[in-house]
């Protein structure tokens, strides 16, 4: 098996300008018609060759227990050579961030005794039937750089995967998080069987113009959801190619920041068992809060090493955990004179990384006029725009990697 020792002194003999290594020892429990646990370790090699040319960098993922550490490093550093960027220096490192990521609950015992105790806790209801995977993940992080840098810590991560079945028809759900209270099982379970019965009674989709309310389930599909459409424009390796669609300190759609309440979104890779926070990046760089928008105007970027350095900035981390600012809007209020449709479920979600423009195919929604459910249709938005002007609700909402409204109204949409 290769020790952290082997790497680091065959990195050594190494002419390299810089390196960091990422140990991960690794717990994982599942839980589902069987019980099985894995123990295995990690590596993550992250190496920086400076040529006539410019720096060169390559990362390699490996198991502990695959190949030799010579080879494995050896291999590194060709592949940098053969991967030559722009001229970059290293900036010194900063101190990690603090930050708690280990449930105490989760690390009492075996992970396969935490994973059991999460499945009992999943509801059985009558009518209804469920097919669960648990999964825990307990973890133990190094980080060792060529300059001397150290930094660990541990985390846990839980993770529930069911297929919810009632009234004929199925949804597949998902929740991840650091805690395992955050996984909100009762309640995940519960709205599922719930727009099960609604999806029974479905019909089809009536196009035309309308207001959207997006809850949560369709607002945060398959994670951030339609908040991607920002993470995208914050990659600053695409900024620095001039292929986002807003710039830094201009506004993100025209009038955003003349709104009544303008858009904030902030990345917090630092936030207390955020299921993106970490201390320390992959690249050895310290993990940042920072703004993507500022009230309607764009104010950072996601900054690695390499792009940090080359825009003469503090490596941040990138994004991560997204904060999105309240609003006061009241759910229960609708604009007057216009139809409404409440979007509890999507059926695929289509982002375009450059424009922000999405595709919004919807799996449940309900005509709030009528309070007739349906099935089918897609809305296609502007959705940098769109949620730029959103009314956001008053009631927050924090679930995987987000944190911030639990809603938003969008007043001007059509449905095809």
């Amino acid at each position: 098996m290769i020790s952290r020792r082997e790497i680091v002194r065959a990195l050594e003999h190494q002419d390299l300008a810089d390196w960091v290594v990422v140990e991960r020892e690794q717990e994982l429990a599942v839980v589902d018609e069987a019980r099985r646990e894995e123990h295995r370790t990690r590596w993550q090699l992250t190496v920086h060759a400076d040529t006539p040319a410019g720096r060169g960098t390559a990362r390699v993922v490996i198991d502990a227990n695959e190949g030799d550490p010579d080879k494995l490093v050896d291999d590194a550093v060709i592949l940098a050579r053969l991967s030559v960027g722009p001229a970059w220096s290293t900036i010194p490192q900063a101190a990690p961030a603090r930050v708690e990521l280990a449930d105490p609950a989760l690390s009492i015992g075996t992970a396969i005794d935490a994973a059991i105790a999460l499945a009992k806790l999943v509801p059985r209801r009558a009518g209804a039937a469920l097919e669960t995977c648990i999964a825990v993940l307990r973890e133990r992080v190094a980080v060792q750089s060529r300059t001397g840098f150290h930094a660990d810590w541990n985390a846990t991560l839980a993770r529930v995967d069911a297929l919810v079945i009632a009234s004929g028809h199925s949804l597949e759900v998902s929740r991840e998080a650091r805690r395992g209270d955050g996984l909100e099982l009762v309640a995940t379970i519960d709205e599922a069987i719930a727009d099960l019965r609604l999806l029974a009674s479905a019909g089809a989709p009536v196009p035309g113009p309308c207001a959207l309310i997006l809850t949560s389930d369709a607002l945060l599909h398959h994670g951030l959801g339609v908040w991607n459409a920002f993470t995208s424009q914050a990659d600053a390796v695409v900024a620095r190619q001039g292929l986002t669609r807003y710039h830094e300190r201009g506004v993100i759609a025209a009038g955003a920041d003349q709104v009544a309440e303008p858009l904030s979104i902030t990345s917090n890779g630092a936030l207390a068992f955020g299921v993106r926070s970490a201390p320390v990046g992959d690249d050895g760089d310290a993990v940042r809060m920072f703004p993507l928008v500022d009230r309607g105007i764009a104010a950072g970027l996601g900054l690695d090493p390499r792009e940090a350095a080359l825009l003469h900035r503090d490596p941040n981390g990138g994004v991560r955990n997204l904060g999105v600012s309240l609003g006061t809007w009241d759910e229960r209020a609708a604009p007057p004179g216009v139809r409404v449709i409440d979007v509890r479920r999507l059926r695929g979600l289509e982002i375009d990384p450059y424009t922000g423009d999405g595709d919004l195919e919807l799996s449940l929604a309900i005509d709030r006029a009528t309070g007739t459910p349906f099935t089918g249709g897609t809305v296609r938005l502007d959705l940098i725009d769109a949620l730029a002007r959103a009314r956001r609700s008053s009631r927050s909402l924090r679930r995987g990697p987000y944190e911030g409204p639990a809603a938003v109204l969008i007043e001007h949409a059509e449905l095809l």
